[in-house]
């Protein structure tokens, strides 16, 4: 079993939320519209993080222009690269404070036993070892495989493939979950994998070419009815 992490192992949504309104408030910003300001860090989260996953930024680059960008946004002024890495440090203290697991992270895990269990994520993989340290479930996980540390990233077959290498099992017979329908559930599937779409909305279609789930205490009577 691999999973992926923002999203489906850890609420990244309202640590994003949580840690850049902290940090605003801790260095005596407050936008009129925090809810503005919010959509705006996540547009560029999503942007610059695209640039980062395509090879064109390394994992600090993309954390500088997205403080830039951001401080341009505010009204602040300029920074050179260090003024822009201490003001990332500060939002990444304050996002990381606020990272939680979902409630039903840790039912599901103790419920798959003894599976090998493994991660693959577009990310750096320091990044994700150290939030999963301090969730207190990096112990769980038998591989950690990241873009930043692969060469490769979701959705290109090539780091499933890799991951399920390091777990010593064949892609048919590993379950791969995320909460992406396209970068994580059906790459998998296109990589060899059984690939499971975790839609925590809720609100989601089924769709006709993988598993879905809304919770990950679904997951493991899932387990149950693919290796039968």
């Amino acid at each position: 079993m691999l999973f992926d992490v923002d999203g489906t192992l850890t609420d990244y949504d309202t640590a994003e939320r949580a840690g850049l309104l902290r940090h605003l408030e801790t260095t005596g910003v407050a936008p009129a519209d925090p809810s503005a300001a919010v959509s705006e860090w996540r547009a560029l989260q999503e942007r610059e993080y695209a640039r980062y996953v395509a090879g064109e930024l390394d994992f600090a680059g993309q954390r500088r222009a997205r403080a830039g960008a951001m401080l341009g946004w505010l009204g602040s002024p300029a920074r050179d690269e260090a003024g822009l890495d201490a003001w990332f440090a500060g939002y990444a203290a304050a996002y990381e404070a606020a990272v939680v697991l979902f409630e039903d992270v840790t039912g599901c895990l103790d419920a798959l036993g003894d599976l090998p269990l493994g991660i693959v994520s577009n990310s750096d993989p320091e990044h994700q070892r150290a939030k999963l340290a301090r969730a207190g479930i990096l112990d769980r996980f038998r591989c950690l495989v990241c873009s930043g540390g692969a060469g490769v990233a979701k959705p290109d077959p090539g780091i499933f493939r890799l991951a399920c290498a390091e777990l010593g099992v064949a892609p048919a017979e590993v379950l791969y979950v995320g909460d992406r329908l396209d970068v994580d559930a059906r790459a998998a599937a296109a990589a060899g994998l059984t690939g499971v779409w975790l839609d925590r909305s809720g609100v989601g279609q089924e769709p006709p070419d993988v598993a879905r789930i809304t919770d990950l205490g679904q997951l493991p009577a899932l387990v149950g009815e693919v290796v039968r």
